[in-house]
């Protein structure tokens, strides 16, 4: 189950907790901001573009670069990570990694694990209808009863649905919780 109060999915755990990480080293990372000449600037570049180096990975792997999470921190480096200098832009990507936690932490990355499991689903049954073709049947319904099952086991995290019991008993829980799925894919 996802939710406010429920536990995350061991991913999401293991995303949210990196999130974490790099704010802290975030913070500590503007802090170590020096004066010369009366222009303040980061004084430990390596330790800046390590970090930079991390949060490009974390945004770009869990949101994709095309994500509006993607988009703000392509904003705030336009002109790439070696222009960052100053406490101030590392705190505006600070924030934007708390904004993103806040996200995974509440879910909101199911429509994106949605439409990549969709496109993974479609080569695995795409799958399946080639081994039924050539007569290995028996594979081609494990191959089909894969999809189906993690379908509605993802259906079922969308929902607040418990998606570690029995698939059978998940089906039952969504059909007694009045869903309804949704033909155009939503």
């Amino acid at each position: 189950m996802t939710g406010p109060n429920s536990p995350l999915p061991t991913r999401l755990r293991r995303l949210s907790d990196r999130m974490h990480e790099l704010i802290t080293e975030g913070k500590g990372v503007a802090k170590l901001e020096s004066q010369s000449e009366g222009l303040p600037y980061i004084s430990d570049k390596v330790a800046l573009h390590a970090w930079l180096s991390k949060v490009n990975n974390i945004v770009d792997t869990t949101f994709g670069e095309k994500s509006s999470q993607g988009r703000h921190l392509r904003e705030i480096m336009p002109k790439g990570p070696m222009y960052i200098e100053y406490s101030y832009q590392v705190l505006a990507i600070v924030g934007l990694l708390s904004g993103a936690v806040d996200d995974v932490e509440k879910g909101y990355l199911l429509k994106q694990e949605f439409l990549i499991a969709g496109e993974l689903f479609d080569s695995l049954l795409e799958q399946a209808k080639r081994l039924s073709e050539t007569g290995y049947k028996a594979p081609a319904a494990v191959l089909g009863r894969v999809v189906l099952e993690d379908s509605i086991r993802r259906i079922a995290r969308r929902e607040a649905q418990d998606s570690t019991q029995k698939v059978s008993i998940i089906n039952d829980s969504l059909k007694n919780a009045g869903f309804t799925p949704n033909p155009a894919g939503e």
